[in-house]
């Protein structure tokens, strides 16, 4: 017989946040001050994101005010270890931690200047198709950081993801248009007593700017998969209409061979496609193999014919990119389709509830479940390969549903089974419970092979032979084929999640299949408590 995994949690060890988090200590600018307050800037004023003439920071408390800003370091994920990398941006749409260090800032320079800030604000110059962007974060002596009796300080600056805006506010949209990144300074203020606290205007204006540099503004970090989503408010769904999608942090190396896609469907699991929009095509880089969506940009028409949506019911918009080819011969592109679950034709990106009032602006959309990429078992390389044995998946689906005790009948049912078999409750459990009586043959074969359509059907015996709706979206899944309620659940579930846009009943499942398998049966059937 097969040997079976001994331990509950070598299937439990899934699930590491790939978010990538700003942490402390990256590059430093030191800046010249500005001398005089109140003053008009210069005509000749550097650019928004460009340092003005470097002078070297110091902590000689006679020296006119000055600060340095440190970006600080992040975790990077790789595969599935996470690494130190420098911050070389001010990330808006990632969270960030930066330390901003000045000098010169004495008891007797504030009570003649006043109060000191720091200030991160959006410049005033900006692309020509744009409106201004006002975002703008003070951090105050005495509440955000303390100044030294020499006149230094190290103020630790804590932003939030998109607390700042990513992009200016577009003037005017065609399909081409590129989005712009905010431009954004950093600099410190001397705020007189009595005095108003300083707007974005002053600020623009120079008013009470003791110094300040540009930073480099981005919106996420490289490879950071960070979907937002925004869109107009949906019109009379009587007539036919047409919504335009602006999606922006669509990041990284993304799933699927050509491009994504938006579809709105109904919100319940194996719902059909409703309407979708065209493919947007991906771009290749051919350095690192990767496929990407220039400026992590998503701005895609979903044309919805009239009645296609209910405002009385829920409804979601996903992001989906094709899977490429069912086979070398077949070079039809395997997307989603209008009238089919998309669930095994195209692969998940992102997702959001739809609201017919719009969303107006860009907001975080759900991400995909990352516990397959970084799920580890103890199997070794070998075994993982191995086939996997109905003993196996009967002894896990056992176990999945914590092992419930069963009276042992003093002689085993099966001529092949021996009643101190270490799985025999296991077996007498699967007998008791309706999940297999064994073979025609009268015997149990514990150490035969399984097929995805076994899995199918004795998972879903398992799970009690729940209620199953909707239809099949594989070519080669007809509502007459073997099983066909067994594979339509097991799919909705996701415990069997192909990558390809066939099912193949009768592909054999190795050890290590079964075993993602098995940790979806328990974290999306039994047990989903545990993601909690």
């Amino acid at each position: 017989m097969s040997s079976l995994p001994n331990s509950k949690s070598s299937f439990l060890r899934a699930a590491r946040n790939c978010s990538a988090l700003a942490l402390a200590g990256a590059m430093v600018l030191p800046m010249t001050p500005v001398l005089a307050q109140d003053a008009a800037p210069a005509a000749n004023a550097p650019a928004a994101n460009t340092p003005v003439a470097n002078t070297p920071a110091t902590q000689d408390i006679t020296a006119e005010p000055s600060f340095t800003v440190d970006y600080g370091e992040y975790d990077f994920l790789d595969g599935r270890d996470f690494f130190r990398k420098k911050s070389d941006a001010l990330y808006t749409g990632d969270y960030n931690e930066m330390t901003v260090k000045g000098s010169g800032f004495t008891k007797e320079w504030r009570e003649q200047h006043g109060t000191v800030v720091v200030y991160i604000a959006a410049t005033q110059d900006r692309p020509g198709n744009t409106e201004p962007s006002t975002s703008m974060l003070r951090f105050e002596e005495g509440k955000d950081f303390t100044i030294e009796d020499d006149g230094t300080f190290d103020a630790y600056l804590k932003i939030d993801p998109n607390i700042l805006e990513s992009y200016y506010p577009l003037k005017e949209y065609s399909p081409d248009t590129t989005l712009e990144k905010v431009r954004y300074e950093i600099g410190i203020l001397a705020e007189p007593k009595g005095q108003p606290q300083s707007t974005i205007q002053d600020i623009w204006a120079r008013k009470n700017v003791i110094a300040y540099q540009g930073l480099n503004a981005k919106d996420y970090h490289p490879g950071t998969f960070s979907p937002m989503l925004k869109y107009d408010a949906l019109k009379d769904t009587t007539k036919d209409q047409e919504l335009l999608i602006q999606g922006v942090g669509f990041n990284g190396d993304l799933a699927g061979s050509k491009g994504m896609m938006y579809l709105i469907r109904e919100k319940s699991t194996g719902s059909p496609v409703l309407a979708m929009s065209d493919m947007k095509y991906y771009q290749y880089d051919k350095e690192n193999y990767t496929n990407f969506l220039e400026g992590g940009f998503a701005f895609i028409t979903i044309k919805i014919p009239a009645n296609t949506l209910d405002p009385s019911k829920e409804y979601v918009i996903e992001a989906r990119s094709d899977y490429g080819y069912v086979s070398q011969t077949d070079k039809t592109l395997i997307t989603p389709l209008v009238g089919y679950a998309p669930e095994h034709r195209g692969g998940y990106l992102t997702s959001m509830d739809l609201k017919f009032e719009g969303v107006q602006q860009f907001t975080r959309a759900d991400v995909p479940d990352t516990r397959r990429e970084y799920f580890s078992h103890s199997l070794t390389d070998e075994e993982k390969k191995q086939p996997a044995t109905r003993g196996e998946l009967v002894s896990l689906l056992y176990e999945k549903n914590d092992s419930p005790k069963v009276d042992l009948p003093e002689v085993s049912p099966w001529p092949d089974v021996k009643t101190d078999d270490p799985n025999y409750a296991a077996y007498i459990w699967a007998r008791e419970k309706g999940v297999t009586f064994g073979w025609s043959d009268g015997k149990f074969h514990a150490d035969a092979g399984i097929s995805r359509a076994t899995v199918a059907a004795l998972t879903y015996r398992a799970a009690g032979s729940p209620k199953v709706q909707g239809v099949s979206s594989f070519p080669d899944v007809k509502p007459d084929s073997a099983f066909y309620r067994e594979i339509l659940w097991v799919t909705q579930q996701g415990i069997i999640n192909p990558d390809t846009g066939t099912f193949e009943a009768s592909q054999t499942v190795n050890r290590l299949e079964l075993a993602w398998m098995m940790y979806y049966f328990l974290t999306e059937v039994t047990h989903p408590e545990l993601l909690d």
